[in-house]
Order: C-alpha cells, then sequence, then structure tokens
C-alpha cells in the first residue's frame, strides 16, 4: 500500500480521492477507474484530478490516466522498486526485461535511467519523475519466458532468468550494448537452466542471439558442451555482429560462430572476477 500522504491544501474530495487511489494499491489510474472507486462521475473526478495536477500531487502521463506521486518514493535517475511497480500499469500484455530485468535479478550495477518494458503493442515512452519508462514492442511469437514475482505487496511480470538473457541478445542496445550482456551471463551463469536458455535463444529466431550466445560461453570459459553442440549445429551461414550498435565493417571473423567480433574481445572478460 502507498504511504501516507500530506494532505496540507486539499479539500476533503481531493484528499478523499488520493486516499481512495492509494488504498486501491494502484500508482497509475484512469479517470473511469476512480469514478468507480469514488462513486461520482467522470466529470466531477476530472475536475478533482485537474486540481490534483495543479497541486502537484497527481501526474498526467498520457491521455485520461494519471500517475499518484508519493513524496518520498521517487530518487531522479534511480532504479527504484516504485519505478517498476508504476510501469507494470502501464501496459497490458507486458513483461520487464533487458536492463531492468538485469538490474532485478542483481546482475549489472549499471545504473539506468530507462526501464525497459517488453509489450507486444505500440506505445510512446513515459517520462515521469526524472526517469523514462521505455516500451519495446515484440512479435507475439517472442512474447514469452516470464514469470510474477513480488515487489513489496505488488506482484509484477518479468522476464524469466534465461528470457533475459536471450532478448539482451537479441537487442543488446536496450541493456547498454553487449559487454552488459556478457556480465549478466557471467553474474547469472550459475542460476540459469542451460537447456531452457538454448531452447528460448532458438524459439526467438534470430541467428545472430544464437552466435552471439555461443562466443560469450566461449570467452567467459563457461564450459557447455552439449549446449554448445546445439548452437552450432543451429547456427546460420550468414556472418552477424556481436555488437549492433558498434561499426558493423570493424573487427574481427570468428568461423566457427559466423560473428563479426566488432568489439575488444578484452572488455568482454577483463572486469571478471571469479
Amino acid at each position: 500500500m502507498i504511504k501516507q500522504y500530506k494532505m496540507t491544501g486539499l479539500g476533503s474530495k481531493e484528499a478523499e480521492l488520493i486516499a481512495t487511489i492509494g488504498k486501491s494499491g494502484r500508482r497509475v489510474f484512469s479517470i473511469s477507474e476512480a469514478s468507480e472507486l469514488m462513486g461520482i462521475t467522470n466529470i466531477n473526478v476530472s475536475k478533482l484530478v485537474h486540481r490534483l495536477v495543479q497541486k502537484k500531487k497527481l501526474q498526467r502521463i498520457e491521455k485520461a490516466k494519471y500517475l499518484l506521486i508519493p513524496p518520498e518514493a521517487w530518487k531522479e535517475g534511480e532504479y527504484t522498486e516504485e519505478g517498476i511497480i508504476v510501469a507494470s500499469q502501464l501496459v497490458s500484455p507486458y513483461y520487464l526485461s533487458y536492463w531492468t530485468a538485469l538490474s532485478f535479478y542483481g546482475w549489472t550495477e549499471q545504473p539506468s535511467r530507462t526501464i525497459f518494458v517488453a509489450t507486444t503493442k505500440i506505445k510512446k515512452t513515459v517520462e515521469l519523475q526524472g526517469m523514462k519508462i521505455r516500451f519495446v514492442k515484440l512479435n507475439p511469437n517472442r512474447f514469452f519466458g516470464f514469470e510474477e514475482h513480488w515487489v513489496g505487496n505488488q506482484k509484477v511480470v518479468v522476464a524469466e532468468k534465461e528470457k533475459t538473457i536471450v532478448d539482451c541478445l537479441d537487442q543488446p542496445r536496450y541493456c547498454g550494448e553487449i559487454v552488459e550482456v556478457a556480465k549478466g551471463l557471467w553474474n547469472g551463469h550459475k542460476e540459469l537452466d542451460y537447456t531452457k536458455l538454448l531452447e528460448y535463444s532458438l524459439r526467438i529466431k534470430n541467428g545472430a542471439v544464437i552466435k552471439r550466445l555461443g562466443y560469450l560461453l566461449d570467452i567467459l570459459e563457461i564450459n557447455k558442451p552439449k549446449i554448445r553442440k546445439e548452437l552450432l549445429k543451429n547456427k546460420t551461414p550468414n556472418f552477424a555482429v556481436l555488437d549492433p550498435s558498434h561499426k558493423r565493417s570493424t573487427g574481427e571473423q570468428n568461423k566457427e560462430w559466423n560473428l563479426t567480433v566488432n568489439v575488444n574481445p578484452r572488455n568482454l572478460t577483463e572486469w571478471r572476477t571469479h
């Protein structure tokens, strides 16, 4: 439940709306949802909401949808539990992935001002309280591999550990480039189900994921011979790049994995501690 609000300067109905939304467990709400909870008309709720936005108790995030602002819930530019709870209430279906999932599992220390949400819908980035919530549209056949977790007293949907790695290999730009994927894979290597990791790598149907995973397992010396054999068996003949955000024409050609290694390999391991 949201912490108690300072009600100074609020009318009785304004205070009642904030208290009612808070008790419902919502961080984000629509005019119609507030109307139903309050038992008053949409028009009357709209008037209350308009005044509360002016008083900086609410923030409009999109048409007819508002964020309840807990006074001490946000720290500018920092990953917070409040942030992912808000993100979870902005679109359906969804799951948290990429950098956000790496951070959720404790596999990266790299700070980010952005929360990444995978969804099957097109949705614009939402900016609020010093943070961005970015929505990554996935084709329905790639929208799998997620599970519920408790954050405080709220449930949120997060990519499974194996799908986190696969999503990051698919789109390294959403997790701080390929070096952060390597860190995530290493930091999580004792927690991963490698059979599931292989299954998800094949299921996403992006040949570059297979090549990047195989190469990173090799360079990180994560010895999984059966998984390696299956990855090699399923690699496609064309060359992919290790990091799509770097120049594609630079770097050595790894012919075993059909991969252009367009980042310095030392960058993928120099941070590692055993």
